[in-house]
């Protein structure tokens, strides 16, 4: 919600049962807010981030820190004052598809 992400190995997430009361994937409070989305990535993908105030900006996977998921993440996008994150959206890397059926 106030621009931060991380990356997480997905081995870090326990499956759980049926009875199961959830997992925390990242720290919330309030300098971070809100968990806005989560999703699989490829170190080649890029994220799109659009804000409350109609700022968009395109992030390459790879420049975001890999850490714990118990963790707050990093800043990936500097929002402005009273500004919130409101959509986030995987860009997968056409080019690395390309060139796996290529070689």
């Amino acid at each position: 919600e106030n621009g931060y992400g991380k990356r997480t190995s997905a081995y870090e997430y326990r499956i759980s049962g049926r009875g199961g009361k959830g997992i925390i994937a990242m720290v919330v409070n309030q300098r971070n807010g809100k968990l806005i989305a989560s999703f699989p990535v490829e170190e080649t993908d890029q994220i799109m981030l659009v804000t409350d105030g109609g700022q968009l900006i395109r992030v390459p996977v790879e420049g975001i820190s890999i850490v714990g998921r118990s963790t707050q993440g990093v800043i990936v996008f500097d929002t402005a004052e009273g500004e919130r994150v409101v959509s986030v959206e995987h860009i997968p890397d056409e080019n690395g598809d390309e060139e796996a059926v290529a070689g």
